[in-house]
């Protein structure tokens, strides 16, 4: 009965210790992923991917524009919506709406408030295809409508052959990474945890 125990305990005792290094190695590439990637901050949207509707009667303009470039299925995508006027400026004490659709179904988010004309809001895709972000946008002294559109491109499901299939931007997400670091890395500690506990035994 000793011996099973102790056993036992040198089995978990690997398996944990082996377990604590891979954590360890998984947080490093956590902070990595962090320290060299630029996440979206406000200030005005930029880029080639900008969208923008135009009231010139009511001197506003709404950007809109949206991370990852190509949105994942089933992965939160994070929509950006600045509101300025013409000149550029900001529109103070923002209210506004968001529905998203792709005309067999729709998503809506209500009482967004910014107080820079500033806001986003995350929406996780379900199918591929183009989808509508239709935004009803409350200022001062007038009410917006606008709508954009977003394309989700046709990704391959997960299958036995290919757990992580790549997504549409050819890169994997910090999240996809650490899943198949731990998918990996679990049975590999288990193997090596069994194999010291029998060669001590």
């Amino acid at each position: 009965m000793r011996v099973i125990l102790r056993q036992l305990y040198l089995f978990y005792y690997s398996f944990f210790s082996l377990f604590l290094c891979i954590c360890f190695v998984t947080l490093l590439t956590i902070f990595s992923f962090v320290d060299n990637n630029q996440f979206y901050a406000f200030a005005h949207l930029n880029g080639s991917r900008i969208q923008e509707i135009i009231d010139t009667s009511d001197g506003i303009k709404i950007q809109f524009t949206y991370e990852p470039e190509k949105p994942i299925i089933d992965t939160f995508t994070k929509l950006y919506f600045s509101v300025q006027d013409l000149e550029g400026n900001h529109i103070q004490d923002v209210k506004a709406s968001v529905i998203v659709t792709n005309g067999q179904r729709l998503f809506k988010f209500q009482n967004i408030t910014s107080s820079d004309g500033d806001f986003n809001v995350e929406y996780i895709f379900p199918d591929d295809g183009t989808h509508q972000v239709i935004t009803r946008i409350d200022t001062r002294t007038s009410i917006l409508p606008a709508s954009f559109s977003v394309f989700v491109p046709h990704q391959a499901p997960p299958s036995m052959l290919n757990p992580f299939p790549l997504p549409p931007d050819g890169k994997y997400s910090l999240g996809i990474i650490v899943s198949i670091i731990l998918a990996i890395a679990i049975p590999i500690i288990a193997v090596i945890s069994l194999i010291i506990v029998i060669k001590k035994h």
